[in-house]
């Protein structure tokens, strides 16, 4: 079998490349031509846009932030850590915008059976701050230099406006990734019900099990997932933020990038048409 292909190798290293769609295009004839797996496609596709991508697009929006309260009691925090799973929460007085600190669950552990001795102030950690539009290659380099795993993201107005972690930017290039603390099959974090009729949604939900925790009917054969189904019904790739109707259903985008639906919230519409 021949697996190099002499016209993909002269494109590769004998022609100019003028742009990237170029550069993917030939990227995928290597792959189709045996020069690499064609497995590593997404991925190299997924790094070539990793430039253009800024904070604003993949972080977790402020309503969605669990946070510390700076009065909090250890019984306080411990249950949080063990409802959300979380490892690192920023810690706030006031409100959101007055993050003082990010705390690590770990340093709870020695005052769980002495909870007089807990300083909360004692233990905080430095918060990064960075603006929304920093784009995330930089963001990834800074927050390795700083040993920093979460990151609180401002606005222009120095308003937060919500947090990336360093599991976040990976997710970008080689996908979602499941801990310990996620389902196994999904299962459980693919449908939260926040209230009576609201749904947060993650995009890779599939749309049988979306059907059945909605009681909606989103059917389609050539999608399996409710960001697919979206993506589809509007025929682009919604922004973060971005509001609108989908069948009987209202729905707001809360987290996407340029590939692909992150999380969005739906609510039946109050207006459903006969």
């Amino acid at each position: 079998m021949k697996l190099f292909n002499s016209k993909v190798l002269q494109q590769l290293f004998g022609n100019q490349v003028n742009n990237r769609q170029e550069l993917i295009e030939i990227l995928a004839e290597s792959a189709k031509a045996g020069i690499f797996d064609r497995d590593s496609l997404p991925l190299l596709e997924a790094v070539l846009q990793f430039g253009d991508m800024r904070a604003k697009d993949i972080l977790l929006p402020r309503h969605e932030v669990d946070v510390i309260r700076l009065t909090s009691s250890v019984d306080e925090i411990i249950k949080l850590i063990i409802s959300t799973g979380h490892s690192r929460f920023p810690v706030v007085d006031e409100n959101i915008n007055d993050v003082v600190g990010i705390f690590h669950s770990k340093d709870i552990v020695q005052y769980i059976l002495n909870p007089s001795e807990f300083d909360l102030h004692s233990l905080l950690r430095q918060p990064l701050f960075v603006p929304d539009i920093k784009p995330i290659d930089a963001l990834l380099y800074e927050m390795r230099v700083r040993h920093s795993h979460l990151a609180i993201v401002v606005d222009e107005f120095t308003n937060v406006a919500g947090i990336v972690t360093l599991e976040m930017i990976v997710e970008q290039i080689i996908g979602e990734i499941d801990d310990e603390h996620d389902a196994i099959d999904g299962e459980e974090h693919g449908v939260v019900e926040l209230q009576a009729g609201i749904y947060r949604v993650k995009g890779f939900c599939g749309l049988e099990q979306f059907n059945n925790a909605t009681g909606s009917t989103w059917v389609d054969d050539k999608v399996e997932s409710v960001g697919g189904y979206v993506c589809k019904y509007l025929g682009k790739i919604p922004h973060a933020g971005e509001s609108f109707k989908v069948n009987e259903y209202d729905v707001e985008i809360v987290q996407a990038d340029s590939r692909k639906i992150g999380s969005l919230t739906v609510k039946k519409s109050s207006q459903v048409n006969e």
